[in-house]
């Protein structure tokens, strides 16, 4: 949508290309010191004639998740991460005088929107709403910190995948081997993930050594 992507070019770009951000598409990439990356993308939704709408999210591809997800590449080499990778995500949240329905609850609450009226001021709103983000950001990029979000109660989760698995997957790095045995064996022998982990975990290091 050249509308949604003009948008971006003229309020969002000038925002986070200061603080760090790389942009492709309607993507904007962060990368992290651990070779984690977070992503801020926006996916625009046909629903409106009068409007665009779109969602605005903040994902998390920790290195490790990235390259199990790619594990048959990993003596070629994983191909470059994306967000379709993320182990944990969540939508920026508009205010009402940025949101498509602000009356609206759950997903459809995430919607933000403008017109030709109000572009400048969803722009500058939006704008301002993914500088505050930043540092949260930044903070989740630290694995620790980004464990700690997914297993937090709070609703709704971060987390895209069970809360073992995601532990597994974002600290097979800095458990030690008896600690990520301990969580294997709270999942069951018969449960496939355990096998695919254990044998990427062996390649992994293979590599590493």
């Amino acid at each position: 949508m050249k509308e949604l992507s003009d948008f971006l070019k003229e309020f969002v770009t000038p925002r986070l290309k200061p603080l760090g951000f790389r942009k492709k598409g309607q993507v904007y990439r962060l990368d992290g010191d651990s070779g984690d990356v977070a992503f801020i993308h926006f996916t625009p939704m046909r629903i409106d004639p009068h409007a665009v709408v779109f969602h605005t999210q903040c994902s998390f591809v920790p290195e490790p998740h990235w390259q199990f997800l790619n594990r048959q590449y990993m003596v070629a080499g994983v191909p470059e991460v994306k967000e379709s990778g993320a182990l944990a995500s969540y939508s920026l949240m508009p205010p009402d005088s940025a949101a498509h329905d602000p009356a609206s609850s759950g997903v459809f609450r995430t919607r933000w929107a403008f017109g030709d009226r109000n572009r400048a001021e969803v722009g500058k709103v939006l704008g301002e709403a993914l500088v505050a983000e930043v540092p949260r950001i930044r903070q989740l990029l630290v694995r620790e910190n980004l464990l700690a979000a997914i297993q937090s109660p709070e609703t709704p989760s971060m987390r895209r995948r069970g809360a073992l698995q995601s532990e597994l997957l974002l600290m097979v790095d800095d458990y030690p081997p008896e600690r990520v045995q301990g969580l294997l064996s709270r999942m069951g022998e018969n449960d496939p993930f355990v096998e695919l982990f254990t044998r990427w975990v062996d390649m992994r290091r293979g590599l590493q050594s």
